[in-house]
């Protein structure tokens, strides 16, 4: 009699039960809580102003990044700097820093010890500014977009032991009106982002009325996310005037841990926003190994080699054998020291994948295939198809 047991389960059903820790190793297997009810696919904004380090001690695998307009460094990169070690943030994307360029020392002041900084200066005008600053323990790319006028953005891919994240922070001013530019040059900056087969969160000051309903810039946006399938998580007020203004936007299937919303006036007129993205920050083990480069050995000189050693002369009849294998053994090894001497390769442990199968391999290379036709073309079907292909992969 045929069990259902007697074959493993579907590609989709394993990778499920190792994404949420159901079943691993024996060597992998350790006592974790039950995880609080998630509805949808965020837990319930918090609005509050305790301090959330005792969270992030909690949940060491979660990716903790805020967002907060500062309305200028300049007189607060203490209070900020403060802000990010206290909370233990691991990312914080900062809008309207007022800094003119990449070495204002303004942006040194706000950068605690251990953390780096990338940032995209205003070169109009006063005010503006975006920064992102980020543990130095992750690798940190910036992500080209492409160029808008209605508002400013710096996109990095942050490198995490779980895999890479993309994160965009933006700021679209106050004092403009919403133009229908504005959401054509959004969309098309979200058309760059979705492609990637990762995490990706955006996020910053929108200077847009969420919370009303009836507003129509509200509903606009709301419908551009709702093509993109992606969802804004933000449920609180982020502003004194009691407006939603500060948003946090992922894809719907990309989950978030939970969004916390400080009250506003405790950096600036602006809360402090800040989720939490289910992945591991630590820094993936470093193993070394010893190798030898045989590639760039030239074949003519290593058979020259041989040829002039003790291995191709003759062997006396009455030789030791032990004494034969130890010459074999120290001449091989001079000729490999010297046309290939050892070096150290440091290699980064992978996380375990034990569902990653030649199924999910094939789907991997092809959505790789149709992203990069996409990035040569950028036409609308091949967008739809590098969409599509990366949604069945998942």
């Amino acid at each position: 009699m045929c069990h259902i047991f007697d074959r493993p389960p579907s590609r989709t059903a394993r990778k499920r039960l190792f994404t949420f820790g159901l079943w691993r190793p024996a060597r992998r297997r350790r006592h974790r809580p039950a995880a609080a009810p998630v509805r949808g696919n965020v837990r319930d904004t918090v609005c509050s102003s305790s301090d959330r380090s005792a969270d992030r001690s909690a949940d060491s695998r979660s990716l903790t990044i805020g967002w907060v307009n500062a309305f200028s460094v300049r007189n607060k990169a203490d209070a900020i700097s403060d802000t990010i070690t206290d909370r233990q943030l691991d990312v914080l994307a900062i809008q309207e820093t007022w800094h003119t360029a990449s070495d204002d020392a303004c942006l040194r002041l706000v950068t605690p010890e251990g953390y780096a900084i990338v940032d995209a200066a205003r070169h109009t005008g006063p005010g503006g500014g975006v920064v992102v600053v980020f543990r130095q323990s992750m690798k940190c790319s910036r992500v080209p977009l492409p160029e808008c006028t209605t508002f400013e953005s710096i996109c990095v891919r942050m490198t995490t032991a779980t895999g890479p994240v993309i994160i965009m922070n933006m700021y679209r001013p106050g004092s403009a009106n919403v133009s229908s530019r504005f959401y054509e040059e959004l969309s098309t900056v979200l058309e760059a982002l979705v492609v990637y087969a990762c995490p990706v969160v955006v996020g910053g000051d929108f200077n847009i009325h969420v919370q009303d309903a009836d507003d129509s810039d509200a509903r606009r946006l709301a419908d551009l996310l709702a093509s993109f399938d992606m969802v804004q998580h933000v449920r609180c007020p982020t502003h004194r005037r009691g407006n939603t203004l500060d948003l946090v936007i992922t894809p719907a299937q990309c989950q978030l841990d939970g969004v916390t919303v400080d009250p506003p006036g405790m950096l600036s007129d602006h809360s402090l926003v800040v989720c939490r993205l289910p992945v591991a920050v630590e820094p993936a083990s470093v193993f070394e190994h010893q190798a030898r480069s045989w590639r760039h050995v030239n074949r003519a000189t290593l058979r020259r080699a041989l040829e002039d050693s003790v291995l191709c002369r003759p062997v006396s009849p009455d030789a030791d054998v032990d004494h034969l294998f130890d010459t074999y053994d120290a001449v091989l090894r001079d000729i490999a020291d010297r046309l290939a001497p050892q070096h150290t390769i440091r290699r980064r442990r992978g996380h375990l994948a034990p569902w990653f199968d030649a199924e999910c391999r094939s789907l991997k290379r092809e959505c790789r295939r149709l992203e990069r036709q996409y990035r040569r073309t950028y036409t609308a079907v091949d967008r739809r198809q590098c969409v599509d292909a990366t949604r069945r992969r998942h």
